[in-house]
Order: structure tokens, then sequence, then C-alpha cells
């Protein structure tokens, strides 16, 4: 499939997604330079909860997830550090198109569902989701799995800082009554019984 005919862009390279589940959007490659000093980026790192409509250029959807957890290293270790390298932190995308996992070692997203599903994600009106999800036969244990999780999160609040976005990060996410925590999230990403939402990211251009 030529994946050129999935989407279409404005000037601004705002994408619409029009994939279908299973299908693969490949993003362009993460710019690795530029940005804020880190001291700064630290110093202007904090939690926003009012976004704009604006949407994320699929560049800018790359740098986020590249910087969370991507592949930084040529033997395919992440940004993100883990317990014993087990890697056991995936990341999934929620647009108003649909959930997507992030293939960190292919840098592209792959389209899971069709719907959205932002509303199980955090009460926040931002136009993507960061759904931090661990599969447990994978981490070293859950206590790990934790600890990793908090890794990604600060990687993505830096990264926002560093580029203008806001983000929040949530634990208090699907709070369904009768449901349990997490379960229209996971039905929504088709998450097996070894994998556990942790947190939730909103992300977006600060209001």
């Amino acid at each position: 499939m030529n994946m050129k005919s999935l989407f279409s862009f404005t000037a601004a390279a705002v994408i619409t997604i029009t994939a279908s589940a299973g299908d693969t959007w490949k993003l362009p490659a993460p710019q690795k330079s530029g940005g804020m000093p880190v001291m700064q980026a630290l110093n202007e790192r904090s939690t926003k909860r009012a976004y704009t409509k604006e949407k994320l250029s699929e560049q800018q959807i790359s740098d986020l997830l590249w910087a969370a957890n991507g592949v930084n290293r040529a033997d395919g270790r992440r940004t993100a550090p883990s317990a014993i390298n087990r890697q056991e932190i995936d990341l999934y995308l929620l647009t108003d198109k649909g959930a997507f996992k992030y293939d960190a070692s292919g840098n592209a997203l792959i389209k899971v569902n069709d719907g959205d599903f932002r509303k199980w994600a955090g009460k926040f009106a931002s136009p993507v989701y960061v759904v931090l999800v661990a599969d447990m036969k994978k981490a070293a244990s859950g206590h790990y799995a934790r600890i990793d999780s908090g890794y990604v999160s600060q990687n993505i609040y830096i990264y926002c800082a560093s580029s203008g976005l806001g983000t929040c990060a949530i634990g208090s996410f699907d709070r369904i009554k009768g449901s349990g925590k997490g379960k229209k999230l996971a039905e929504a990403l088709k998450l097996t019984s070894d994998q556990k939402v942790l947190l939730t990211h909103s992300v977006g251009a600060v209001k």
C-alpha cells in the first residue's frame, strides 16, 4: 500500500489520519539537535492542563515519541532506561482519528483501533494523548515497571518544555464506575491480559 495516500497535509504539515487498523504510519526522522539547553528545559518543566485545538505536526509527534522512549543507539537501547534493559514500556498515541502503537525500532505508528478514545485517557481537551503501557511478561517486576514508566514520563515533560508544548501526567484515568480502572482504555488499545496501563499524558499547544 502507498502510505502517502493515507494522509493529507496542510501547509503547516498538520496531519489528518485516515489509515485503517493494522496500517503503518512511517514517521519522519526525529530531530535530535536544537531545542533548549537541558538546564533551561528543567527550569521550564511544568504541568499544563489547558490546550488549544491546534493539532500536532507529524514532526512534533515523531520528536515527542522518540524523546519519550525511542531508540538512541545502534544496539536498540532507548532514550529512557529500563531495569535489566527489559524495555517493557510501550507507547500508544490517541488522536481524534484512532489509537496507534509506537514502533520504536521502525520509528512508526501502527493503527490498532478506529475511533476517538481520548476521553478514557484523561479529562483535558488535548489534541493527543500518549499512553504508557507496561508488558508485565517482559518487566523485571511490577515495581520496576512503574519506576521505568516514570523515566518515560519525565522525558515527555522535558521534551514538551523544550519544544513549547504542554503536558500533564495522569494517573487517575478511565475511572468508570463498575468497570475497573483502565478497563475501557485497555479495550480500546486491544491490550492483552499481560499489559497494563500505568500512566497517560495529555499533550498539546498551551492556551
